[in-house]
């Protein structure tokens, strides 16, 4: 995608590049343009969305009136994103934005405005896809617009519906459970989010164990039925660990193979995401069917290391795995059991992986194994393993409910 162009002297009639905006009756529409009102949020989409628009598109420093008039003259794109900084009715200034837009586009949205309220007005009431208030970041961006831009599995609307998340692991006893477990309490508990915790392995998962609670029955069903998955079914298997924490486990004998179908595994995804806003998947490190189709369905990959050779290793294969078009292009990388006796430095593997850690998880031969045994959360026990799971949800973008902020400003 080429550079923003000089719009500073906000005058429609300069600067408007022939190439991407097509005049109206002109059949072709561009597949992106952007409009923001300042250089650096203009940058911060580039980082982000550059990959998804091999072919270009166009993101362009102008005010919200010198893009209505840029959009009266033109075809509107299949995506526009618009910027309402500077408008003191912004609810009107996007009725006005409406008589511009033609059927068909789908409408992203940046501004100032932080309100609940603002973003329910214009997300569920005047046919915006998403909001994001400034100023931007690029994982939000990627969670948020990228899946619109690509033109994701999910018809165009991928974030109606709820975020799946998929913790896997190059290799056994990583941790993969006890993070993917203490996310999903943390996201529920603390922040306020409606979360699922999903365990994938039916014979031998951990997930149930790490939030002390019973496995369940049923989901072996719903994978080799495609069929019987519904509503109804969903509300048997999902078992409440707190008022916004679910579970869904199963524990078959381990001489049972299951006929795993891919579009059971697709249908219970499809349902869960509808109620839930976060289901974190536990894939494990075995990567049988059920997982693999998960790490492909995913929004977001979150692989868990410990510090050894072994994880550098199988990191890079893993990472080959396909995923589908509304994926995060970066996996996100945790490092647990850092400091471990004889263990990799951090540093090193680092330096060796090419990127930073997005989480580390100190040793803690006793904080953890203590909490499971005596049935306590791990990440409801003030310290670095709560600390580190917390960097991990800031690094997925999950931010605290309204209800959340409140409660704790109250305290």
């Amino acid at each position: 995608m080429s550079n923003p162009p000089p719009y500073q002297d906000r005058d429609p009639s300069i600067n408007v590049p022939s190439t991407e905006l097509v005049p109206a009756g002109v059949s072709k529409r561009p597949k992106f343009l952007g409009f923001v009102a300042d250089a650096e949020s203009a940058a911060v989409l580039h980082s982000a969305i550059d990959q998804a628009l091999p072919q270009g598109g166009g993101m362009h420093v102008v005010d919200f009136r010198t893009t209505l008039n840029i959009l009266s003259r033109m075809v509107t794109p299949e995506v526009l994103l618009v910027d309402l900084t500077g408008e003191d009715q912004p609810l009107n200034a996007l009725m006005s934005l409406a008589e511009t837009v033609e059927p068909g586009t789908t409408v992203l949205l940046v501004g100032g405005q932080r309100e609940l309220s603002f973003y329910r007005a214009v997300v569920n009431g005047m046919g915006v896809a998403e909001y994001l208030a400034k100023p931007l970041t690029k994982a939000a961006v990627e969670q948020h617009f990228l899946p619109y831009i690509r033109g994701g599995a999910d018809g165009g609307n991928p974030h109606r519906n709820g975020r799946l998340i998929a913790v896997t692991g190059p290799r056994g006893g990583t941790g993969t459970s006890t993070v993917a477990a203490n996310l999903a309490w943390l996201v529920g508990h603390d922040l306020h989010r409606h979360a699922l915790l999903l365990d994938s392995d039916l014979h031998t998962g951990t997930a149930a164990l790490c939030l002390d609670a019973e496995r369940g029955i049923g989901l072996m069903t719903a994978l080799e039925n495609p069929e019987r998955v519904d509503g109804m079914l969903i509300e048997r298997l999902a078992q409440p660990i707190t008022d916004r924490v679910h579970l869904i486990s199963g524990l078959e004998p381990l001489g049972r193979d299951i006929s795993y179908s891919t579009a059971g595994g697709t249908s219970l995804i499809h349902l869960l995401r509808r109620r839930y806003k976060y289901v974190i998947a536990d894939a494990g490190a075995k990567l049988r069917p059920f997982a693999r189709d998960l790490l492909q369905m995913a929004h977001q990959r979150v692989m868990v290391l410990d510090p050894t050779i072994l994880s550098i290793r199988n990191l890079e294969r893993l990472n080959q795995l396909p995923g589908q078009d509304s994926q995060s292009p970066r996996t996100l990388l945790v490092l647990n059991q850092a400091g471990r006796p004889g263990g990799l430095n951090r540093d090193y593997m680092e330096r060796t992986l090419g990127v930073k850690f997005d989480a580390v998880i100190p040793d803690l031969p006793r904080v953890v194994p203590k909490a499971e045994k005596y049935g306590d959360i791990a990440a409801s026990i003030r310290g670095p393993f709560r600390n580190g799971i917390m960097d991990l949800a800031r690094a997925l973008s999950i931010e605290a409910s309204v209800e959340s902020v409140k409660t704790r400003a109250a305290a």
